[in-house]
């Protein structure tokens, strides 16, 4: 039976870097499009519903980013420092040319 190995932390937190800032691009993408249909410019006693969904959603567009960048960097740091406390790997199919 194949055993299926589990992922490393930073492969998972570089994974929900990425997906939070495709989800934040296309925010970015659509907002013009969402505001027209759902968005309000002014509030009204009415259309409270419509008031903090427009101001969820813009609070998406302008967060979504940093934090998309700060999880990708803390992935690529947390992989650096697993690579570097366990040593370089050593790529047996590749042997270093004899020196003669």
């Amino acid at each position: 039976m194949e055993q299926r190995r589990k992922p490393s932390l930073y492969a998972r937190t570089l994974r929900a870097g990425i997906a939070v800032g495709v989800f934040g691009a296309l925010a970015m993408i659509f907002s013009n499009l969402f505001l027209q249909n759902f968005g309000v410019v002014s509030f009204n006693g009415s259309n409270a519903f419509f008031v903090v969904l427009t101001q969820m959603y813009l609070l998406a567009t302008v967060a979504c980013m940093p934090f998309s960048a700060a999880l990708v960097a803390a992935a690529l740091v947390m992989r650096y420092l697993d690579t570097r406390s366990t040593g370089p790997v050593e790529r047996a199919e590749n042997p270093p040319a004899s020196m003669h």
